[in-house]
């Protein structure tokens, strides 16, 4: 397909370079972050932040219904028209959905006198919902650098602005300044997304009718995708609000920070090898079948392997050397931390098996390998939690991981492509 024009960077190389230093600098700036918060505030308020930061990755799960994965797969092949109407009307439900939220936020401030923070965090979560639906749909055309750009603004340059302002005035140092500077970072991002986008027919598509049917058809064929992905969010974020159950919010304070270490290596890879090997696996699975999509997913699988553990090695260790000065009352806490290091590095390597069945058309065996992750997972919490707080965490998570990863590749590499790949669903 002809993808909708963005301004062009003639060389490749520099490319390359804009990409691999904003994806740097949003990884460092969000790792930052959460030293600035355990070092200038509290361990409790990084607790928060962190079950708060978890309500803004799970609720976009929620509200999108599993569309943007569907509309994210196949922008890769649509008309530009296509493309954008189906966008308009996702974009229409997704707004609904969130002026619902936040009246219903507002309301119960209001009434029940809760803190004013939730209307704010509400709107976060609406803007990084959208902010990534932009990040998505433009790697899925294959705008790299705006892609990241975009990313950059919502993912780092508020944090660099927000954290030196708070050292040098201690006022700023609570959570609604914090979360106040995340909005209107978001906020720009969508701006400037707006403005590179301006000569696409948005205004041509949205002049046209709503139509009702194209967003209960596209709920109808993501079902599968909603359970693999409240699956997934939940595997992802559950072990910190069963923390905070059993050990209280310092704990998961703590917990958090040593995940936000561990989490650092794998985010940073995401960004720099997903971004590609999504569309390239869908491509070669589309293009080429399922031979040639298991060959390359054998390829990136290696890659992915060994960046993985090089990357999470080089940053735990970097912690350790930094760790005294950002929480010197938790260097006891060596070995819970390298097991929470290397439960998070396996998870990665069972996400990139997600990864592979999903850009094969094998939704079925995505969706129920994310439900069962939740259940072993939610299962080894509760078992281990109780009986090694922090060290069980980390246990649970490695053990769920590694029994996830090995069946995942099992089912991508342990029989023949004639019964795997024939197990397809929305293909």
């Amino acid at each position: 397909m002809s993808t909708p024009a963005l301004p062009a960077f003639p060389s490749h190389l520099l490319v390359d370079l804009m990409v691999m230093a904003m994806r740097a600098s949003v990884m460092g700036c969000k790792f930052g972050l959460t030293l600035f918060i355990a070092r200038y505030l509290d361990l409790s308020s990084l607790g928060l932040y962190g079950l708060a930061a978890g309500a803004i990755a799970a609720v976009p799960i929620v509200v999108n219904l599993g569309m943007n994965h569907l509309l994210m797969r196949d922008a890769v092949t649509a008309s530009p028209s296509e493309m954008i109407d189906s966008m308009r009307h996702y974009w229409y439900f997704v707004t609904f959905a969130y002026s619902v939220l936040l009246t219903t936020a507002t309301l119960v401030t209001i009434l029940l006198g809760t803190p004013p923070l939730w209307i704010l965090i509400v709107a976060v979560i609406m803007f990084e919902h959208v902010g990534n639906d932009i990040f998505y749909l433009l790697s899925s055309l294959q705008h790299h650098v705006w892609a990241n750009a975009i990313g950059f603004i919502r993912g780092a340059a508020w944090i660099l602005i927000y954290v030196p302002l708070a050292i040098w005035d201690p006022s700023f140092r609570s959570l609604p300044y914090l979360f106040g500077f995340w909005l209107i970072g978001c906020m720009a991002s969508v701006g400037l997304f707006a403005f590179l986008s301006r000569s696409w027919p948005w205004l041509a598509s949205f002049s046209q009718p709503f139509r009702l049917s194209v967003i209960t058809e596209a709920i109808r064929k993501s079902f599968l995708m909603l359970l693999s992905d409240l699956g997934f969010i939940t595997s992802q974020y559950i072990d910190r609000y069963l923390i905070t159950l059993f050990l209280g919010l310092k704990v998961a304070g703590i917990y958090f920070l040593f995940w936000t270490v561990g989490s650092s290596a794998t985010t940073f890879l995401a960004l720099v090898l997903q971004q590609k090997q999504r569309p390239s696996l869908i491509s070669a699975y589309r293009t080429s079948g399922p031979s040639a999509h298991r060959q390359l997913a054998w390829r990136f699988l290696q890659t992915t392997a060994l960046a993985t553990a090089a990357l999470s090695a080089a940053i735990g260790i970097a912690f350790q050397v930094l760790q005294p000065w950002v929480a010197p009352t938790l260097v006891a806490q060596w070995s819970a931390f390298w097991l929470i290091v290397a439960g998070l590095a396996v998870r990665y390597m069972a996400d990139f098996g997600a990864l592979a069945l999903f850009t094969a058309h094998l939704d079925r065996l995505v969706t129920v390998t994310n439900l069962t992750y939740v259940g072993v997972l939610v299962l080894a919490q509760l078992a281990l939690l109780p009986l090694a707080g922090l060290h069980g965490a980390g246990a649970a998570i490695l053990l769920t991981a590694l029994i996830i990863s090995l069946w995942r590749y099992w089912l991508l590499f342990g029989f023949p492509i004639s019964s795997g790949y024939s197990r397809r669903v929305g293909a």
